[in-house]
């Protein structure tokens, strides 16, 4: 029996510790549905200890590692709570694979210490409990099992709590794996932009309003300025409109937003930066699913007009400007196809304050920006130009040298932001700049509350929660409480900038106008996978699970829809279809064409650092059965030193498919052509090259070739990958410096089918990003 004990305890430590954790960090004091967490982690653990009882009685070894994988995947999931508020998700597996991720955020632990203690904890206990396991034992833990699984089925969820709170992380997602359909990459419309405004004409172009003052910014600059992860409810003004403290104020852009016209109750229609990004540059909602976002697509053969090409159509220089890596969710190639001249990424900044993984510090970012606008200055000629920060992700980029009240690292980077941006903006006023330039500044996505609300729902609700400030050169001065959204500041800007005739295609509204009617406005949470929408009388409709499970009306009290408390009314089942039906449009659309993606933005790569660049990473591409890759790739490195290369497409987690390593002197070119077959459909592969100097000098990569290929009609070439080219030119002496692996694709077919009739996609074995 002791034994047994201490086979349960490996598998409740970490669950039970970690849960501990998170609830003395949250800010919500103790509520009785905390315990049915506890109980849920009871249950689950006892039905896991059975298969693993089971295990251990022929590889005992290998039941005690898988103790220690669990036990370091409840330590993943506390990360994700504290930084995202939400359950981790197996989607969150494909970002281990990509080196910015990894190097800039999986490496940045919050409490390291605690997680080794609780992996040799749990392993100890394991060792000790997991000995000498009987057949009686195995019984014992499912009949424990399905009394604590039946003893929950009478106790139900307390709405105003967040289901982390509530639930065991591993119970929630094979809950949410179940009641998910088998994903659909892309959609059943070739244009998903005219089948959601053939659902809700409202959401289309609306001009129909008076402007809320005289304007007349033809021929004016724009400058888009969003800052990473910033709430609406961070600016105490805002809050104040929602009867609600501020989650973290930042008190100097709160000053800016009550100086100038500050939109208190702004929506952002997704989680993660390619989604906020992509509503508002395209005007057009995001795929409000989990999936292969539309940037991913647009990337290759964008479907739509967005606002960069119009602008450079009528004669403005085009520029979009991040701290972060540009191959990151590939925005290298996202911006030039949806018109930004130029595209620039951490690569181009010069002497950071602060250089990490995931890029330069915020400070940087705005000092040498400045420069930037007055070179554009100088050409005399309009511009346009999108700003996008990275200190205020996680891990979050602060020199150590600044000196703030606060502690935790958090707080130190929206402070450091804070304040820099507000020099930013004095030193925009005091060079003129003002005069003749649009400045918005927004957020991609919203942190939100960060578990500070009691009302469950609200607090959910606060990670749609953005904002938006106008400064204007009229110095106009309001707070307006009307609600916008991402998608309404494309039409916005070219209403102001007096081209509103070419944003017909756009969604949304004016921010520059006074509406006096509701519309109904939807979003998603793929943290949460929820999907929402607000009705034109102002009631909210939430759908779990993204609508598989069931969805909830709530009346916002006065229309404050981000107050903290989220009162809930009668069912409308028409307008949750309508939700449900809105999400499935969003998808990208329906192509039968090829797309073809250049690999690499820029034909020459500079290879400055010691660890690994990513070159090129094209993630969360869908194959379906009758579709293969064509990739062909050819470049020679020039300068000074030798570069390693590592190059790999994989469809899962378990190993790269194609492999391709190698050491390149300055002259010689790698010639790499394949093409890769699947016999079944995979939603979520990934095709990523890294370089790095070999020998501590630098160099470059200059592409002759970079294409790569999703071909969707023609003669199909032999199942699976087909290496057909892999040289140096000219020949190495050593000929073992070029390695390649090829895995025959007939080794993944029955781990994926085995998936697929599990309810599984192949995206749910790669993951989805946690934030960014």
């Amino acid at each position: 029996m002791s034994r047994g004990f201490a086979a349960l305890a490996a598998l409740l430590l970490a669950p039970w510790l970690f849960r501990a954790l998170a609830l003395l960090e949250s800010a919500r004091g103790p509520a009785l549905g905390d315990l049915r967490g506890f109980l849920a982690d009871v249950a689950v653990s006892l039905a896991i200890l059975a298969p693993v009882c089971l295990l251990s009685r022929w590889i005992r070894w290998l039941g005690i590692l898988l103790v220690g994988v669990l036990a370091a995947a409840y330590y993943a999931n506390y990360e994700t709570i504290t930084a995202l508020g939400a359950i981790a998700s197996p989607l969150d597996l494909k970002f281990m694979a990509d080196p910015t991720f990894v190097q800039g955020s999986a490496f940045a632990l919050a409490h390291t210490a605690v997680l080794v203690v609780a992996v040799v904890a749990s392993l100890g206990l394991a060792w000790i409990g997991l000995g000498r396991a009987r057949a009686s034992d195995v019984l014992l833990a499912f009949a424990g099992a399905g009394v604590f699984f039946g003893a929950l089925s009478f106790w139900p969820a307390d709405p105003t709590l967040v289901p982390w709170r509530q639930v065991n992380a591993i119970q929630y997602n094979v809950e949410w794996l179940a009641f998910r359909e088998v994903e659909t990459q892309r959609g059943d419309f070739a244009n998903p932009a005219i089948a959601m405004r053939e659902l809700v004409p409202e959401i289309g172009a609306d001009l129909e309003a008076p402007p809320r003052f005289a304007f007349d910014g033809r021929g004016q600059n724009v400058l888009l300025v969003v800052l990473e992860g910033v709430s609406g409810g961070y600016l105490p003004t805002a809050a104040r409109r929602h009867q609600r403290a501020p989650f973290y104020p930042l008190a100097k852009l709160d000053h800016t937003f009550s100086e100038n016209i500050g939109y208190s109750t702004f929506l952002n229609h997704q989680r993660r930066t390619n989604r906020g990004l992509f509503a508002l540059l395209c005007g057009e909602y995001p795929r409000l699913l989990v999936g292969m976002p539309k940037m991913s697509t647009t990337s290759g053969t964008p479907w739509r007009r967005c606002l960069p090409e119009i602008l450079r159509e009528h004669g403005y220089h085009t520029v979009y400007l991040q701290s972060a890596s540009l191959s990151f969710m590939q925005k290298d190639r996202f911006m030039p196809a949806i018109g930004f001249t130029e595209t620039l990424g951490q690569d181009w900044f010069e002497e950071p304050h602060l250089r990490t993984f995931w890029g330069v510090d915020d400070r940087t970012l705005f000092e040498q920006a400045l420069e930037k606008l007055k070179e554009l200055e100088s050409e005399h000629r309009p511009w346009f130009v999108t700003m996008l920060n990275v200190g205020t992700h996680h891990p979050f980029t602060v020199p150590e040298s600044f000196e703030t009240p606060y502690d935790d690292q958090f707080r130190r980077a929206f402070n450091y932001m804070d304040r820099y941006f507000r020099r930013f903006l004095r030193q925009l006023e005091n060079r003129g700049l003002r005069r003749d330039t649009l400045v918005l500044v927004t957020s991609d996505e919203s942190r939100g509350d960060l578990m500070t609300t009691e009302d469950g729902m609200a607090s959910i609700l606060t990670e749609n929660w953005g904002f938006l400030v106008a400064l204007l050169p009229e110095r106009q001065r309001l707070v307006v409480d009307e609600v916008f959204a991402q998608s309404d500041v494309p039409l916005s800007i070219l209403d102001y900038l007096g081209l509103a005739e070419y944003g017909t295609d756009f969604f949304g509204r004016s921010v520059f106008r006074h509406y006096g009617r509701g519309r109904p406005i939807f979003y998603g949470n793929v943290n949460h996978r929820m999907i929402g929408g607000l009705k034109a009388d102002g009631s909210i409709v939430q759908c779990q699970f993204e609508g598989k499970k069931g969805c909830g009306r709530y009346q916002p009290t006065d229309g404050r829809i981000f107050s903290d408390t989220l009162p809930r009314i009668n069912n409308d089942e028409a307008f949750a279809e309508t939700v449900r039906e809105m999400a499935r449009r969003s998808l990208p659309p329906q192509d039968t064409g090829p797309l073809i993606v250049p690999l690499v933005a820029d034909p020459v790569f500079e290879v400055r650092h010691d660890h690994f660049q990513m070159v090129q990473g094209i993630t969360q591409i869908s194959v379906e059965t009758d579709e293969w890759y064509e990739v062909d790739l050819e470049f020679e490195v020039r300068g000074e030193g030798a570069v390693n290369i590592y190059h790999k497409l994989t469809l899962s987690p378990v190993r790269p498919l194609i492999e391709v390593r190698t050491k390149l002197e300055p002259g010689q070119t790698l010639k790499l052509r394949y093409t890769v077959a699947p016999d079944i459909r995979v939603s979520a592969s990934s095709l990523r090259t890294h370089a790095r100097m070999a020998e501590g000098l630098p160099a470059q990569l200059v592409f002759r070739k970079r294409r790569f290929e999703l071909v969707r009609g023609g003669e199909r070439p032999p199942q699976g990958p087909n290496l057909l080219v892999a040289e140096i030119d000219p020949p190495p002496e050593e000929p073992a410096r070029l390695s390649t692996l090829v895995t025959p694709l007939q080794k993944y077919r029955s781990f994926l089918h085995k998936r697929e009739r599990r309810g599984m996609t192949r995206e749910d074995l790669r993951g989805a990003a946690p934030n960014e």
